[in-house]
């Protein structure tokens, strides 16, 4: 693939704010369309040979490069309808939920569309991120990059503003247990798995709750003598289709029950209908915290093959010896040849070295984070992480918000509050976190967090006054799934006729590659959105 030529464009460029963007992933692209949109000068560094980031199925290793690889088979957690940008909605055609190859074919459209990739300097990797000499009175940044083509060559640039678009798979996250170094096993990652064929015949146990630890227990299981998933608090598992019917992304986003009732009240009722559509206790994987207060399985195979018996849940580990490992009650596995730690990553930007702008322990970074974007110790709002929220949901559309409200600030269209204001917001919002997770991480609902950024933007739709002027898709909007196309309707860069269209055919065609025979009558789309209710609420005697 050809090197970017972002140094071919635009000949009044000098008299743009330039801005580095680091990582050509999903943040990276959604941050280089919204600075053009906004008028700003971006320049994109990016690793590799190709846009896509993580959604890039890479059975190779780049030499010092840490992050983490999709494996083959993975299937995408959110429906197309919800993970799409909010102005290039997925072509009708595409499955409801995406392989890799959808997605990355999907990226690179959008990037072909809107002609992105000549901002992008591709195999150049950026060393370090620095005030510049005059950052007191500009706010500049200079860039350190090596091109990894010739690494002798080391190149300084200064820029008007940075956005750090480098994903959350950057550092992989290994948990430590007693006797851990005696273990004559294997140790692996989920951010090293690729499939399921090293493992053929062997005694294999997942360490994990979440969405790569169901999905990596699932598949080891088909070929290993047998499989063990291992917990700390139980798990959840959401179906990608609820009641078989529709994606679980579209049922839950809607904004009608949300409004109605309170997040705690939706907890208990989508908990309860959960717990009636698989025999949690039996299988020993409990839940201990109520659903949303914990991480959550969308897996469609893990009941299947627990079922089957070649996946089993055991406790939380206690410790290993040579080739057994115990668990917290006192129960012994004996023989385990393989454990795959799927803990998750810890958020990092090894090119920033001021740690009062991004600290490099994860627990402290949502501390120090406006809307979870902006550095409050920046001083000066040239600097926006994207895409570093643990969203329950889909990724796209959140990083494209987030680099619409980021290049509007850099572009001076929008200005932030003072930092007593914005530290006060913080804790307000660290507080909620602590209420709903337990503690106060940088993980968020996507629906809460989209509309957070959405109210900040002014991109939030009226739904009130849209009841006045186009009453069927203020009932859409309020009653059907909060898709991004809604946040297109109003404000800085909308186009309410395309995103009405959008929002308007979401039923038609998240089910269109499912039917062999197109329908020729009318779709009830209307009936079928009226019964986004159901599966949420509960009857009153």
């Amino acid at each position: 693939m050809k090197r970017g030529s972002y140094h071919q464009q635009d000949p009044d460029k000098s008299t743009k704010r330039t801005v580095a963007i680091i990582g050509a992933g999903v943040s990276g692209l959604t941050a280089i369309k919204a600075c053009v949109e906004e008028g700003l000068q971006p320049v994109c560094f990016e690793r590799r040979e190709t846009i896509g980031g993580v959604w890039n199925v890479y059975e190779d290793v780049v030499p010092d490069f840490v992050q983490s690889r999709m494996f083959s088979n993975v299937l995408m957690n959110t429906s197309k309808e919800m993970c799409c940008f909010s102005d290039f909605p997925m072509p009708k055609e595409y499955p409801v939920f995406l392989l890799c190859r959808d997605a990355i074919k999907y990226y690179e459209a959008y990037a072909e569309h809107f002609k992105l990739k000549q901002y992008i300097k591709f195999k150049t990797s950026v060393t370090s991120v620095d005030k510049a000499s005059n950052y007191e009175t500009t706010g500049q940044w200079t860039v350190s990059y090596q091109d990894l083509e010739n690494q002798d060559n080391i190149h300084c640039e200064t820029f008007d503003a940075v956005m750090v678009c480098n994903g959350l798979t950057s550092k992989q996250s290994w948990p430590s247990f007693p006797g851990q170094n005696d273990f004559q096993g294997k140790f692996v990652h989920s951010g090293d798995y690729f499939d399921n064929k090293p493992f053929e015949g062997q005694t294999v146990v997942v360490v994990g709750s979440s969405f790569s630890a169901g999905d990596i227990a699932g598949e080891v299981s088909r070929t290993a003598k047998q499989t063990y998933l291992s917990t700390k608090q139980g798990i959840w598992i959401l179906p990608r289709l609820i009641d078989g019917h529709a994606p679980w992304d579209i049922k839950l986003t809607a904004r009608l029950p949300n409004y109605r009732y309170s997040l705690k009240s939706l907890q208990e009722m989508v908990g309860k209908n959960l717990l009636s559509m698989f025999d949690y206790e039996k299988y020993s994987v409990m839940p201990q915290r109520p659903f949303l207060g914990m991480s959550t399985m969308i897996n469609d195979l893990v009941p299947q093959r627990m079922i089957s018996g070649t996946l089993k849940a055991i406790p939380l580990i206690s410790h290993f010896t040579e080739n057994d490992i115990h668990m917290v009650d006192g129960s012994i596995l004996q023989n385990v040849d393989t454990v795959i730690f799927a803990t998750g990553f810890k958020a990092t930007c090894p090119f920033i070295h001021d740690e009062e702008i991004y600290p490099s322990e994860n627990i402290n970074q949502n501390k120090l984070l406006y809307k979870q974007v902006f550095p409050v110790n920046a001083n000066h709002p040239s600097m926006a992480i994207i895409g570093h929220v643990y969203v329950q949901g889909p990724v796209a559309p959140t990083c494209e918000l987030e680099s619409r409200l980021a290049a509007r600030v850099f572009a001076g269209n929008k200005s932030l509050p003072s930092k007593p204001d914005m530290m006060k917001d913080i804790q307000q919002n660290n507080d909620r976190l602590a209420a709903q997770w337990g503690q106060a991480d940088n993980r968020e609902l996507t629906f809460i967090h989209q509309n957070i950024l959405a109210e900040a933007l002014g991109v939030a739709p009226n739904i009130t006054a849209m009841f006045f002027t186009d009453p069927k898709l203020a009932w859409r909007c309020l009653n059907g799934p909060c898709v991004p196309a809604q946040f297109r309707l109003r404000g800085p860069h909308s186009n309410y006729k395309e995103a009405r269209k959008t929002i308007m055919a979401v039923n038609e065609n998240m089910l269109y590659p499912t039917r062999h025979q197109q329908p020729t009558t009318t779709d009830k789309t209307d009936q079928d959105l009226s019964k986004n209710m159901e599966f949420v609420s509960l009857k009153t005697n």
